[in-house]
């Protein structure tokens, strides 16, 4: 009805039914022998024991896509539930060159190895400066001690942006080299013009910019002094806390729990066998540890992103180069993976602990 008149009623349309694809017919084409080198592989990692037929997704059809997306699975349910990194695990398969096989007169080159890589999916950014002070004045040098942990551990499984790289990034990003501006400023801007000088410094992030933004222990790695040496003038004073009494004795119980996780992460056997072969700058950071939400911290990271992506750059945090023809190899890298399984864990709950579980 319309205007209070009534309207005639319409005649039923014909619905028109839409063409629609069997579920048989494939979403993509493979070549025969692709499909075969691809079966075998994927046989190859069930008799292994790596992938379990059980938790093969139904819904793929290339069966190498099915087993990466099986690893994936597996390696996250070993790693257990997390509330801030999101890994991604990948597989690649290579030729006997190190190469992504070919195919050549309508065969396929043969796979060689298995090139298995992790990075982070979508990195965010995790404020931790305002617990990690109060850390602090808890105990003397407790948040200095475990943002140090997060430093030496991380930098072997998951590496995180923190403030000590974002001064070192700010010396060849905007400062050519120099621990400071004024080179820069030199190069730039006419001698004796302080208005242009000034311009400049008002554009970029400038020493006193970076000083302002985090404690001097933020800033740099810090070392823990030999027994019986004096500690160097020009190095920070710190000393590390006791990680074991902390976990014991601090009266907030968030803290306690931080402290201990700290000790948990310090004690793993870590080291860098998986690092990967760099090319050009690295960006395979999981995490941005600013010290406030959205400080200096992000935009020097977007800033090295940005400069990064104009040319060569590796945004894998770790690698392993598994031989095919070699039956044990396959099982022996994950057993020894299974302690960076823990440590992404551990690094996970201490990145929560640090920005009070609010997410970025």
């Amino acid at each position: 009805m319309t205007n209070g008149m009534p309207q005639p009623a319409l005649a039923a349309m014909p619905v028109l039914a839409l063409p629609e694809l069997s579920a048989k017919v494939p979403l993509s084409v493979t070549s025969r022998t692709q499909a075969a080198a691809n079966a075998v592989l994927c046989r190859f990692l069930v008799d292994a024991g790596i992938v379990q037929e059980v938790h093969l997704p139904d819904d793929e059809p290339d069966p190498l896509k099915a087993c990466a997306r099986a690893i994936d699975a597996w390696i996250k349910r070993l790693i257990g539930p997390l509330r801030c990194l999101q890994p991604r695990i990948a597989v690649n398969v290579l030729d006997e060159d190190r190469h992504h096989p070919a195919t050549r007169q309508r065969k396929q080159a043969d796979y060689a190895y298995l090139d298995l890589y992790w990075c982070e999916y979508q990195e965010g950014e995790w404020p931790v400066g305002k617990r990690l002070e109060a850390m602090n004045a808890a105990m003397p040098g407790l948040g200095a001690t475990v943002l140090q942990v997060l430093r030496e551990q991380s930098r072997y499984v998951y590496p995180m942006f923190t403030p000590d790289i974002a001064d070192d990034v700010c010396s060849y990003l905007y400062w050519q080299g120099e621990s400071d501006e004024e080179a820069a400023l030199d190069m730039m801007c006419e001698e004796d013009d302080e208005a242009d000088r000034e311009a400049m410094r008002d554009e970029m992030v400038t020493r006193e910019v970076l000083n302002a933004a985090y404690p001097e222990w933020a800033r740099r790695w810090l070392s823990s002094p030999a027994k019986g040496a004096r500690r160097r003038k020009d190095g920070p004073a710190w000393r590390p806390c006791s990680l074991r009494r902390a976990a014991k004795t601090l009266a907030d119980p968030k803290l306690r729990a931080i402290a201990a996780d700290a000790l948990a992460l310090s004690r793993l056997p870590l080291d860098d066998s998986f690092r990967p072969d760099i090319d050009g700058e690295f960006i395979g950071f999981g995490a941005v540890l600013s010290w406030d939400e959205a400080d200096v911290t992000t935009r020097i990271y977007d800033d090295m992103l940005n400069l990064a992506h104009q040319a060569e750059f590796c945004d894998r945090m770790g690698e392993a180069l598994i031989p095919l023809d070699d039956p044990g190899a396959l099982g022996a890298c994950f057993a020894r993976l299974g302690v960076r399984f823990e440590a992404i864990a551990l690094i996970d709950r201490l990145i929560y602990g640090l920005c009070d579980g609010h997410c970025s």
